[in-house]
């Protein structure tokens, strides 16, 4: 709440007017004094030390690679593959849309598991898949078991970006997620740019199955190390990291902090800063409560609007080999190394834009009167959180508009390959701004659940990537490159707009959704008092319910 006060041209206020202006002031101090002293009296958010969280969210990121790694390691090789199963190109870009679909559905399912059961067991489950899908695939012959093969594969390394933001959820509060989130997802945009580069080499000096067979070697070191070395982060399972991790969910790492936590606290048992785990019974996990997030006004916009810039990208990776080696007659490895500019600009977005949403962070915090205490988690309900994101998301989505309507223009005109690599930089650049900070911006909205709300932001990227990916060829070979990356880069200009109405009615919209919810919950709490008065009438006790 901000406080207005008269300049002297308006005159001197009345002493009513004076009294009332001084009894809300100091009815907001009050306000705010009690807001800092239960945040100060509030247990931390995570016992895990700096050097802790940074060892984590370097292995999470590490881990996330393997998603890019298996969408993109492969496209250096797409032409090759073409000619050795005796397909179109266009049929093998059905794999990338067969990959796709796969990614946007299998996260609903781990993730789920993930915020139940905890994010180590569905970290080994999915290098377990991966491992296998990878040597299926360096040992398959024909069409068929290629895009079946790809599917398993993708269901194996796809969640690894949800769990990544979401153990970034579990030890990180909203004033400095956004330095987490960018460190964590530094790994993930670190994959495109050299992916295809490694694929590249791969398939030119020792074929295309030594690039499936280096996954499947990949995703076996990081199996080892997460058993080892990750520590359980879920808040259900380990509270803020003081409460000992059991069986599957306990490694290495676990039992020597545990250790520590208790050389240094004797009574942990009794200690404030102990956050009890809100355990739960292990049960299915059920992929629709995915979808109960597409059912939120504001989560729905907001997963739309990410889905759309991340499909951008892809569609520009995809369309990438076929268009260059028509345009600039490049093999292979060439084609790998063509990525780097698109990755790198990816990388410095997610290493510098984390430090700038949290410098936005404290300056609306203060704009707003929100106490901030580091290691305690601010309450943002009455806080604009969607301006504090999507401001600095506005400057990357103009910017990658307007690279990727470069990129369309100078690959049609065959340009010096310098042209279409500058615009790949910033194209890189300004969609890894806007998609990392609405992941962000998701993730606040769903403290509660973070792996399955980056599941649902999972699934509408995928699909929409699944279908962008199937068209783009057809669509540059029918209205040429220019004109398709234009279409796309309109479609943009028009989603602007979609950025605006978030900032403006965002806060609302959440205002809304939560009276919702805790009206629904006081009709079912109404409901069981009448059930209960009726049992207890008809058993003829006479207990009056109130």
């Amino acid at each position: 709440m901000e406080i207005s006060r008269a300049s002297p041209a308006q005159g001197a206020l009345e002493p009513t007017d004076t009294a009332h202006a001084e009894q809300n002031i100091d009815i907001e101090k009050h306000a705010t004094h009690n807001s800092l002293h239960s945040q100060v009296s509030a247990p931390p958010y995570s016992v895990f030390s700096n050097a802790m969280k940074m060892w984590i969210v370097f292995l999470v990121s590490v881990s996330a690679l393997i998603s890019p790694f298996g969408a993109t390691t492969f496209y250096p090789a797409l032409n090759v593959l073409s000619d050795r199963l005796h397909v179109s190109p266009a049929m093998i870009n059905i794999s990338i849309t067969t990959y796709m679909i796969a990614q946007a559905i299998a996260p609903s399912i781990i993730a789920g598991m993930s915020d139940n059961s905890g994010r180590r067991l569905s970290f080994v489950v999915c290098f377990v898949i991966f491992i296998v899908a990878n040597i299926g695939l360096a040992l398959q012959t024909n069409y068929a078991a290629l895009l079946v093969l790809r599917m398993v594969q993708a269901a194996g390394c796809s969640a690894s970006i949800a769990l990544s933001m979401a153990v970034v959820a579990d030890i990180a509060t909203s004033v400095e997620r956004g330095r987490w989130m960018g460190y964590a997802t530094a790994g993930l945009l670190f994959g495109p740019a050299f992916g295809p580069t490694i694929g590249g080499v791969l398939a030119q000096y020792l074929g295309w199955r030594s690039i499936f067979y280096f996954l499947a070697i990949y995703g076996g070191i990081l199996l080892v190390i997460f058993l080892f070395l990750f520590p359980e982060t879920c808040r259900n399972v380990v509270g803020n990291g003081s409460v000992p991790a059991r069986g599957v969910n306990q490694s290495l790492i676990n039992h020597l902090h545990q250790r520590k936590l208790k050389r240094e606290r004797p009574a942990l048992d009794d200690d404030c800063s102990a956050i009890p785990a809100n355990r739960r019974k292990f049960t299915f996990p059920n992929p629709l409560t995915t979808l109960k997030i597409l059912g939120e006004k504001e989560s729905c916009i907001v997963l739309l609007y990410s889905g759309f810039f991340f499909t951008g990208m892809m569609i520009t990776t995809a369309a990438m080999p076929d268009l260059f080696k028509s345009a600039y007659q490049l093999d292979e490895l060439k084609i790998g190394l063509c990525y780097i500019a698109m990755g790198t600009g990816s990388l410095i977005s997610a290493l510098t834009m984390g430090h700038v949403v949290d410098w936005n962070f404290r300056r609306l915090a203060k704009k707003y009167n929100l106490p901030i205490v580091k290691g305690k988690q601010q309450d943002i309900s009455n806080f604009p959180i969607e301006k504090v994101r999507l401001q600095i998301v506005a400057p990357g989505h103009i910017i990658g508009t307007a690279a990727l309507l470069t990129f369309g223009w100078t690959v049609k005109f065959q340009v010096h390959i310098a042209g279409p690599e500058a615009a790949l930089f910033f194209v890189g650049f300004g969609v890894s701004t806007a998609f990392n900070i609405t992941n962000t911006l998701l993730i606040d909205l769903h403290r509660d659940k973070p792996a399955t709300a980056t599941a649902a932001m999972n699934f509408v990227r995928c699909l929409m990537s699944a279908g962008g990916c199937a068209a783009i060829l057809p669509l540059c070979q029918a209205i040429n490159p220019g004109w398709a990356f234009t279409f796309l880069a309109l479609l943009y200009v028009i989603l602007f707009s979609v950025a605006i109405l978030i900032m403006n009615k965002g806060l609302s919209w959440r205002q809304e959704e939560e009276r919702r919810k805790k009206q629904k919950v006081h009709i079912a709490m109404d409901a069981d008092a009448v059930v209960c008065a009726e049992a207890q009438e008809s058993n003829g006790k006479g207990i009056k319910v109130t």
